[in-house]
């Protein structure tokens, strides 16, 4: 235990965070990330997804880690760099301007708004800034009333297939939701997290197949489509532990045990050749309907080492602390980029691919697990 607390927290502070601290800042307050790998910025474009993720990161260090003047620095440029596109009450964020400030892709995303959303409640955190907490508490109204209606919202760089609801949706806003309850203290809120939450195990858990799958039908029925076959293991690693999170805080201590049986089915679903895929068909039937299935993507392997953590720490089951090495050994072997971040996307292959997402680096899921590892670790050492 005190070796993983030493070597994440190493890899968080000295490897990771001075990279984006040295490659990342602009004068605009925004980051760049549309980067190489040895921090060469490529385009100025500003993906107001990374904007939102970029301030919940260098917000929850400060928070977190370590009061390093200079992670609130990039908080607060970030905060009002957000402030020069922030839309009207009752709309949408939009997903992409370039660096001076012109709109090149509109409101195509419901994730943007979520990633905003958890910048803001974090940087309250820090500051008790009242037009941060106004704007969360502006997108939880907007985005729960598009969920509420779905059909209404986009999630590029990807689509919906038409009648159906998608995983993702829930998995975002249950765990950001739940943060929002926390630092402003509503029970309306949190309720809404728990329903997410549950929707997840109620509604996208498939018992036939015991998988949680990415697309379920709006009217409730089934069908054997690729859409409804599809499932990605590390997805749902990653709302596992977000979900575990929710369950715990309201006492659901049997929810949480059913969310560490899921750890270990989706782990064995997705671990293939010694590393974890991006999707399956759940009937092995092909094409997968994800596009690049076989890719190893570093965010997957991020999350897989979270879930598995979390899953040992309520279980204290061997079995989680082997599937966490596993991840470990693959993970630090092969995604470290010799600048301090890691690579994003290797193929089937294990050799470096372009993006199979938006063309961006950003401070997110590395970082993230890296933080909530050290807090696990640091309780369990």
């Amino acid at each position: 235990m005190k070796n993983y607390y030493e070597q994440y927290l190493n890899t968080l502070n000295n490897e990771v965070m001075p990279y984006w601290l040295k490659y990342s800042k602009d004068e605009s307050g925004a980051i760049n990330n549309c980067l190489k790998e040895d921090g060469t910025v490529m385009s100025k474009d500003r993906f107001i997804w990374s904007q939102g993720r970029a301030l919940w990161t260098f917000s929850c260090m400060y928070n977190e880690i370590e009061k390093n003047p200079e992670y609130l620095e990039r908080a607060h440029g970030l905060f009002n760099y957000l402030l020069t596109v922030r839309p009207k009450k009752g709309e949408s964020w939009n997903y992409l301007y370039d660096e001076f400030g012109n709109l090149k892709a509109g409101a195509d995303s419901i994730y943007v708004d979520g990633f905003v959303l958890a910048g803001m409640t974090e940087y309250y955190k820090i500051t008790k800034n009242p037009i941060a907490k106004e704007i969360a508490l502006e997108i939880y109204e907007h985005t729960l009333d598009l969920i509420n209606h779905p059909g209404s919202y986009g999630v590029a760089p990807r689509t919906i297939p038409e009648g159906m609801e998608i995983h993702g949706v829930y998995m975002v806003f249950s765990f950001f939701y739940f943060h929002l309850a926390k630092v402003v203290g509503s029970s309306k809120i949190a309720s809404t997290a728990l329903a997410f939450a549950n929707k997840v195990l109620d509604r996208f858990y498939n018992p036939e197949k015991d998988a949680v799958i990415e697309f379920i039908r709006v009217d409730g029925t089934r069908q054997d489509t690729p859409a409804e076959r599809l499932c990605m293991p590390g997805h749902t690693l990653e709302t596992l532990w977000f979900i575990m999170t929710i369950f715990e805080d309201n006492g659901e201590m049997d929810k949480v045990l059913e969310c560490c049986r899921l750890v270990k089915r989706h782990f064995e679903l997705g671990w293939e050749n010694g590393s974890m895929c991006l999707a399956i068909d759940i009937d092995g039937k092909k094409p997968v309907f994800r596009d690049k299935a076989d890719f190893r993507a570093w965010w997957v392997h991020c999350e897989a080492l979270v879930a598995t953590a979390y899953a040992y720490k309520y279980t204290k089951n061997e079995e989680f602390l082997e599937m966490h090495e596993k991840v470990n050994n693959f993970a630090f072997s092969h995604y470290p980029n010799g600048y301090g971040d890691w690579i994003n996307w290797l193929d089937s292959n294990l050799q470096v691919a372009p993006s199979a997402a938006l063309p961006v680096k950003d401070p997110f899921h590395l970082p993230r697990a890296l933080i909530y590892l050290t807090k696990v670790f640091k309780d369990l050492k």
